[in-house]
């Protein structure tokens, strides 16, 4: 942990918790980078506060992602979103492509994860690869939380949910 800010030192593989309520928490796992974000999978998962932050759980991916998203490192503290293991991340399965830019000017471009290869985004990709956003990692709490039961659904939780697709890998093999 990073005691200058308070904030863990998180690293891609790192298996994290989020609070759901005073009891249960939900399990994430950190499979990316970017700059200065994140890339988070949240899976259907809880595991008991009882348990601890030393919990040692198996692989994470053996269950299905609800949500998936970059976002800040806010959320990494003590109390907030712990640490509790570390396992090898599935990037090639869930780092996502984005797309940017504007139809109107030079068209819609479409990027590797990591920004590092570019091309003409396809007419279908253009509407159907998310663009690049980076999020607050609050809101995807709160999304955590009304999926299993303890806050109010909202709309603009749909889209925080994982969904599944041609990821980064595939598209620029």
């Amino acid at each position: 942990m990073n005691s200058a800010k308070s904030v863990y030192d998180v690293s891609v593989g790192d298996v994290f918790s989020v609070p759901v309520d005073d009891r249960r928490r939900a399990v994430g796992q950190v499979v990316g980078e970017y700059k200065s974000a994140f890339y988070v999978v949240v899976f259907d998962r809880t595991i008991e506060e009882a348990d601890g932050p030393s919990l040692q759980l198996e692989d994470p991916t053996k269950y299905e992602p609800v949500f998936a998203r970059l976002i800040f490192d806010s959320r990494f503290r003590p109390g907030m979103w712990e640490i509790v293991g570390h396992a090898a991340a599935d990037s090639e399965r869930y780092l996502p492509a984005f797309t940017y830019g504007s139809a109107d000017l030079d068209g819609i471009k479409i990027t590797n994860f990591d920004g590092t290869k570019v091309r003409n985004a396809s007419e279908a990709e253009s509407t159907s690869i998310p663009r690049l956003a980076i999020d607050s990692p609050l809101i995807l709490e709160k999304a955590v939380q009304a999926h299993f039961g303890t806050g109010p659904w909202l709309p603009a939780f749909e889209e925080l949910r994982y969904q599944r697709g041609i990821a980064s890998a595939q598209l620029f093999r």
